[in-house]
């Protein structure tokens, strides 16, 4: 049983075996401050529909329901696990790759999936910890807290660290405002200087992060903001 104690973004848990997907579940209760956990995942996915692989026991499968839709949630949520990853693995080279994948060594540990319906947003968090292997299309670009330290983990108290994480860094962002936020993201993403494409295939460079939570990116020459799901970074 997960400890949900002294937490302030969690006041109800519900453990699984196996569901569809967490941020399904979650979205269909229709309750804020809901944390959903399971140990397997049968139809876990990523952005723009991508499967997320989720074999038993082996890894995180979480969301967090938190209040209506707010573009720099994903932002937030992404600072907050990196913190937690490097905490874990004393690896100077975890960084987030827009808006929040987490990468170590420029291959994905952590996916992070917000959604919402009818005023909740679901925070889906997704962290390899003890996988080894996947399949062949996606093992060149997968990496696990396991296959980087050379020991497993505890679930349980992989998970509770990112819960308190999350909550010190919403808890920053709520009441100090997002400019701590900003300024952590910049400091340990592989964003600003990158170079990106948008939606329509044009090349652009990523300038800056706006304090609204939107990417500043130069389109040969000429300055324009984006929200994160219209950037893909080509690196």
């Amino acid at each position: 049983m997960i400890r949900i104690d002294g937490l302030d973004l969690v006041k109800e848990c519900i453990e699984l075996d196996i569901v569809d997907s967490t941020n399904q579940y979650a979205l269909d209760t229709g309750k804020p401050a809901l944390l959903v956990i399971a140990r397997e995942q049968s139809a876990g996915r990523g952005r723009k529909g991508r499967q997320w692989q989720s074999p038993s026991g082996l890894n995180v499968y979480l969301t967090m329901t938190l209040g209506a839709p707010d573009p720099r949630y994903p932002i937030v949520a992404g600072v907050a696990v990196r913190a937690h990853v490097e905490s874990l693995l004393g690896e100077a080279d975890v960084k987030i790759k827009w808006p929040n994948d987490i990468l170590i060594r420029k291959r994905k540990v952590c996916g992070i999936l917000c959604e919402s319906r009818g005023g909740i947003t679901a925070v889906g968090i997704g962290v390899n910890t003890n996988q080894t292997s996947w399949p062949d299309e996606i093992k060149d670009k997968a990496i696990s807290l396991c296959l980087v330290s050379g020991r497993t983990y505890e679930i349980d108290d992989v998970i509770r660290g990112i819960l308190e994480s999350m909550d010190r860094w919403f808890g920053i962002y709520q009441g100090v405002g997002f400019a701590p936020v900003r300024e952590n993201f910049l400091a340990n993403s592989l964003s600003r200087g990158c170079w990106a494409r948008l939606e329509d295939g044009s090349l652009c460079r990523i300038m800056d992060l706006t304090l609204d939570g939107q990417l500043v990116v130069d389109v040969s020459g000429r300055l324009q903001t984006v929200l994160g799901g219209d950037v893909t970074l080509d690196y």
